[in-house]
Order: structure tokens, then C-alpha cells, then sequence
């Protein structure tokens, strides 16, 4: 008789070591839910796991004699029986993909193809999509893509939501399904797999590489930056119209940015020369500017969320900073945080050069720089013809958002990569206008 699994052994020595998890121990671990989606010699279940530090999803999976490519999975063994990351798994990944196929249903989740999606049952080939950061993405059968959410948010996940909404657009991957928790909490989702496509950031560092030494490029990646500005004032529209806009409230915008300068000003002193013109940027001249409308945006968008196939850009993971809770990733935005991400995002192309060059020359930096004025032009450039908005006249408020995505930089590499700092603190200090 098949023992039925009510906990997970090894949790809170195995969740610190996930780079998903957000903390280097796991003191209070409570197995909230246990939810199975596979019978048999392979065995497998969804559990909630609540810590200090948020809920988790940990899909596991349970054998009596584990094969030698999991080993790595392992999480803890219990009455002779293995449980192991079962996402590791493809025998168990291609379950749960099935199972959206064929919209079932386990206990309290409940996996769904959305309307009008046949997904194909078998799932093929599994393998993991690149490395593994605040969620697990799996391509099955060279045709899908399996997120797994893994911290566990009440309420629904806005990559699931914003797909739904941007279905029809040309520049998103298709929504093929989901998987949810009592109805309303996101666990993960199905979406169309982009073939061929070649990462924003890598495409730009090479891109730089091929400046910095002169060689010849295949691509011309500062020219079709444009497109990739055309590409998210498209998106922009499209989350416009479907979900509508506001008037920007002046005053909340920059109370939020001065409260974030506060928290950067707390653990970054290298920033605190520059508070007072800080405070300038961020709250005086943010309340008189020309802020405009407000509507859902990307959130997080950066040169890491963008893939360029076959002659298009398709942009990625609409969740926004996983980190925030879902109401504040929800809140409507300025869509220029997203212009400004991209932004800051060309700048760190130039600064990872810089860092972890052998050697830079005056000429590099000459070079580096022309390169991040010529990208920067080239998406601005884009984003403008596309969505017509004035980007003079909203220059302020657009240094703003680059300003606090600078701080949440040096908060980041304060906290994380200490040496990189001098990207975000250089940054910082001309965007204030200070010296360079």
C-alpha cells in the first residue's frame, strides 16, 4: 500500500540553497499544502510551503530508487522513498504539462488550456530554459514553455493576467495555460516557446564586444534597437486599450520615489552626497512635471526580458519585480519605467565591459560610450515613432524613473555584488548632473 505524503523531509536545509529563495536559512517551515499530481513507482505532489520569508511552491517528487540524473534534486528521504525537486523530473514535468492539456483537476489546483488552445498531450522533449532565477521555466517538446512560480502570491500573477490581455499581440508569446491554487492563486502557466531567439542582453554585449575591438558583426544590433522600441510602445497601446489609463497622481509618484531614496540612502552611503539633488530630481520637480497618464505596465523590463526571432523583438515575464507584492506590481505605472529600464539596461551592457575587462583604455570608454548614446537613441527613437509621445517634454519624469531604477541598482549590488556597484553609483551621479 502506497503511503500517502504529508511533508516534505530536508526542506530547510534544501530551500537556502535555491537561487529562488530569498534568504540563507529557512527557520520556520510549515508544509501548508499537499496536492498530488502523479501516481505509481513515480509518485508526485504540489506542495505550499509557508517560511518567514513568504509562501513557496515546491513541486516534489517521491521514489524508491531515484536514477543517477536526479541525484542533484534530491530535497530528503523519508521511509525509504527519495523526494526530490520534481521539476527536475521530465517524467513528472510532462505530467503536469499533461495535465493542462487535458484541463484536470487535483485536489485544490486546477490546470487549464485557455480558451480556443489545443495543446498536443505528449509533451516531447524536456529541458530547462536557461538559468533558473526567482521562477523554474521548462521547454517542453520544442513547441511550449512551462513557468513555475515558485513564490506563491494570494491572488493572480500579472504575467498571467497581461498575457491574457496582450494574446492577440505580435510581440508576446502566446498564452497556452495555466495552473492554479484554489481558484485564484497563480502556481504557473503555458506559454508558446520563441524558436531561435537570441537574448537581449547577451545580443548587446556582443554587440559592444564587436565595437570595443573593431571586428566585424553579423547583426547591427543599435539599429534594430528601433524596432525594439517599436515593439513596447506596441505592447504599451495594446495594455492601454484593453485595460484603460488614469491622470498620474503627482504627489504619490515621487512620495514613492523619495521613500525608496530613503531605503537606498540607509544602506548605499556612497549615494548620500548626492541626497540632496536626489530629493530635487525626485520629488520637487516630479510634482510640476508633466507626469501624463498612467496604465498596467511591464514592470521589469530590461534587455534580459526581450528576445529578438526571426526579425522581431517578443518581450517576456509581464510579473514585474518578483519581489513586490502582487498589489504593487498591479498598480498602474508610467510607461516610462519601462523605457527608463531599457535604458539603464544599455547602460549596464557598457558597464559589464568596463568591469570585467583585462584591461580599458581611454579609447574604450570613448568607445563604450558612443555605443550606449547610439543604443539609447536608437530605442528612444522607436519608442517615440511608435507610441508618439513627446520625449522632450516628459524628459524629467523620464530621468526620474532612470534615477530610481539606478537606486534600486545600487541597493541590488550593495546587497548582492558589491563590485559592481560603481555601474548604478556612476549612473547616479550623471543623472544628477555631477561629474563624470
Amino acid at each position: 500500500m502506497t503511503t500517502a505524503i504529508t511533508g516534505v523531509p530536508g526542506l530547510q536545509e534544501w530551500l537556502p540553497r535555491q537561487r529562488w529563495f530569498p534568504a540563507d536559512d529557512a527557520d520556520e517551515v510549515t508544509v501548508q499544502r499537499v496536492e498530488p499530481f502523479a501516481a505509481g513507482p513515480v509518485r508526485g505532489v504540489i506542495a505550499v510551503v509557508a517560511t518567514a520569508h513568504g509562501r513557496f511552491h515546491v513541486p516534489v517528487g517521491v521514489r524508491a530508487d531515484l536514477p543517477a540524473g536526479l541525484a542533484d534534486a534530491v530535497i530528503g528521504t523519508a521511509a525509504g522513498e527519495v523526494h526530490y525537486d520534481a521539476l527536475a523530473d521530465p517524467e513528472l514535468v510532462t505530467r503536469l504539462y499533461d495535465l493542462v492539456a487535458q484541463a484536470g483537476t487535483t485536489g485544490a489546483v486546477a490546470f487549464r488550456p485557455e480558451l480556443g488552445v489545443d495543446l498536443p498531450e505528449r509533451a516531447g522533449e524536456v529541458r530547462p530554459m536557461g538559468v533558473e532565477q526567482s521562477n523554474t521555466s521548462l521547454v517542453v517538446g520544442g513547441h511550449s514553455v512551462l513557468k513555475v512560480f515558485r513564490r506563491v502570491w494570494p491572488g493572480e500573477n500579472p504575467d498571467l493576467a497581461l498575457h491574457r490581455v496582450l494574446r492577440d499581440s505580435l510581440y508576446v508569446p502566446r498564452l497556452l495555460g495555466s495552473i492554479t491554487l484554489d481558484g485564484t492563486d497563480t502556481l504557473g502557466l503555458v506559454e508558446s516557446y520563441v524558436d531561435g531567439g537570441i537574448e537581449g542582453w547577451e545580443a548587446a554585449r556582443a554587440d559592444l564586444g564587436h565595437t570595443l575591438t573593431g571586428t566585424p558583426r553579423e547583426l547591427d544590433l543599435v539599429g534594430e534597437l528601433g524596432r525594439l522600441g517599436v515593439a513596447v510602445a506596441a505592447v504599451h497601446a495594446d495594455l492601454g486599450r484593453a485595460l484603460g489609463s488614469a491622470p498620474a497622481d503627482h504627489e504619490a509618484l515621487a512620495d514613492r520615489f523619495l521613500t525608496r531614496l530613503a531605503e537606498t540612502l540607509e544602506v548605499a552611503p556612497t549615494v548620500r552626497p548626492y541626497a540632496a539633488a536626489l530629493r530635487a530630481c525626485l520629488g520637487d520637480r516630479v510634482r510640476t512635471a508633466a507626469v501624463g497618464e498612467v496604465q498596467r505596465v511591464h514592470g521589469d523590463l530590461h534587455l534580459g526580458q526581450v528576445l529578438r526571432s526571426n526579425g522581431r523583438w517578443v518581450l517576456l515575464d509581464f510579473e514585474g519585480e518578483p519581489s513586490a507584492p502582487l498589489a504593487e506590481r498591479a498598480r498602474p505605472d508610467s510607461p516610462l519605467r519601462d523605457v527608463a529600464g531599457m535604458l539603464r539596461s544599455l547602460d549596464y551592457v557598457a558597464g559589464h565591459h568596463r568591469l570585467t575587462a583585462t584591461y580599458w583604455s581611454v579609447e574604450d570608454e570613448r568607445r563604450s560610450r558612443h555605443w550606449v548614446h547610439d543604443a539609447q537613441r536608437a530605442f528612444l527613437a522607436g519608442y517615440a515613432s511608435e507610441s508618439g509621445v513627446d520625449l522632450a517634454a516628459a524628459a524629467t519624469v523620464l530621468r526620474a524613473y532612470q534615477l530610481d531604477k539606478a537606486l534600486y541598482e545600487v541597493r541590488y549590488e550593495a546587497a548582492n555584488r558589491p563590485d559592481w556597484l560603481p555601474v548604478p553609483l556612476r549612473a547616479v551621479r550623471e543623472l544628477v548632473g555631477g561629474s563624470s
